[in-house]
Formats: C-alpha cells, structure tokens, sequence
C-alpha cells in the first residue's frame, strides 16, 4: 500500500520584531501548507549570509 504524501507548500510572512517572542512560529494545515511566520530581523540576516556565500563562491 503506498504511503500517501502532503504536498510540502511553505509560505513565509515577515512580523515585526517584539521583545520576549520567538523568533519564528509555524502554522500547520491538514493539507500539509505551512505559514512560517518569521522575525523581519532574521530574514534579513538570512538573506546578508546568503549573498555573502553567493559572492564567495562566484569569486572563486
């Protein structure tokens, strides 16, 4: 009998940052679709080291 699969969507909403919360929080759907609420800060620290890696590997 074959294994049934979700369907794997995640969606991301940036929020403000406030002191004392976590810095992301998920919300699950029976579907599978996840909205990861995540902390405005963080995407754009996330996003500074992903360009840092991009740039050291296109310098190379």
């Amino acid at each position: 009998m074959p294994a049934s699969r979700k369907s794997g969507k995640v969606f991301y909403m940036l929020k403000p940052v406030r002191e004392g919360l976590p810095p992301f929080s998920d919300i699950r759907f029976p579907d599978g679709t996840i909205i990861r609420r995540v902390d405005v800060a963080i995407h754009k620290r996330a996003l500074s080291n992903a360009a840092k890696a991009l740039k050291e590997r296109l310098d190379r």
